[in-house]
């Protein structure tokens, strides 16, 4: 038994239906490359079909390791959902894995477990770091707090694993080529199932991007992704979860603005255009309606005021 080892599990999103219709199934020997590309004998990592498994006794690489395959995921089309942990796993024995042709990888234990429980809970492309780590200072190992994970708070949680998470950030830098990599015509394309899946992740990368980006930058992606809904709007058969991307990007947009450190638009009337820009392709496609129902609800439930905060920003810059 290898004790308190430092755990990751994952498994690709929409596995199962996107390799039946052949659209992961061309792809497949890319993961298997990745897999194969770590080197570091203090890593270890086991692929199940589509699960993968990342085990170290050493923090740092395990750290790095896991940020760099969820980046690399997301921006090759295998959209992980995993979870971080640390617990004791069975000891690798190269003669246990082939004998009378049996397979066998006897790597379960607490840890894997304890990693895999916490996987399930979310509904997003993400990866989730157990709470264990945070309880006191001592036992957070070296997570960095707005440079490894971030915490979030699903948009469309799973029913009963509502409330704040903390999220692993992917690797520095990679935030804007993370987020061009994302398009409506996927989501309306993918598995009906997880749309929500998708969804929540569109949001988690747009408000990251929305609230550390450059202006030029915050302005082009607004520009982007209220072009692609003009297109793609009338295809849409879900307002009540296409404007959930919407109300992600409001929200962050106003994060953005009310921010103590952060000085990126010049004034008022900036942030308000932007809105307004999203508005005017909500009216254009008729989910308007559907928008504001859905802040209204989600103010209450979350307990936020994005109405009131857009209705007075629109109203200083006409006063």
């Amino acid at each position: 038994m290898i004790e308190n080892a430092y755990v990751c599990y994952t498994d690709v999103l929409g596995f199962t239906s996107r390799f039946i219709s052949g659209d992961l199934s061309s792809k497949y020997d890319k993961l298997i490359k990745k897999v194969n590309d770590i080197e570091d004998p203090g890593i270890t990592v086991f692929l199940m079909s589509d699960s993968i498994v990342i085990i170290s006794l050493e923090f740092e690489k395990f750290r790095d390791i896991v940020k760099e395959f969820y980046t690399w995921g997301i921006l090759n089309d295998f959209w992980l959902r995993g979870a971080i942990t640390q617990g004791d796993v069975t000891r690798y024995h190269e003669r246990t894995i082939t004998e009378q042709n049996r397979f066998i990888l006897p790597f379960l234990g607490d840890g894997y477990m304890r990693a895999y429980a916490i996987e399930t809970t979310l509904n997003i492309s993400g990866i989730a770091i157990d709470q264990k780590f945070f309880d006191s200072d001592d036992l957070n190992p070296g997570f960095r707090k707005g440079i490894d994970y971030i915490e979030y708070e699903e948009y469309l949680p799973k029913e009963g694993y509502e409330g704040i998470k903390k999220l692993l950030l992917p690797r520095e830098h990679s935030l804007r080529q993370v987020v061009d990599t994302m398009y409506f015509e996927e989501m309306l394309g993918s598995h009906i199932e997880d749309v929500d899946k998708y969804i929540n992740t569109f949001c988690f990368y747009i408000q990251q991007l929305l609230e550390r980006a450059n202006t030029g930058n915050v302005i082009a992606f607004v520009e982007k992704i209220t072009g692609e809904f003009e297109k793609q709007g009338r295809r849409i058969l879900m307002p009540t979860r296409i404007v959930t991307i919407f109300i992600a990007m409001v929200e962050g947009l106003l994060n953005r603005y009310r921010s103590s450190d952060n000085a990126y638009f010049d004034n008022r009337d900036q942030l308000e255009i932007l809105i307004s820009r999203i508005i005017s392709a909500l009216k254009e496609e008729g989910y308007l309606s559907a928008f504001v129902d859905n802040i209204l609800d989600f103010d209450k439930r979350r307990h936020t005021s994005i109405y009131k905060n857009i209705n007075n920003l629109r109203s200083h810059l006409h006063s």
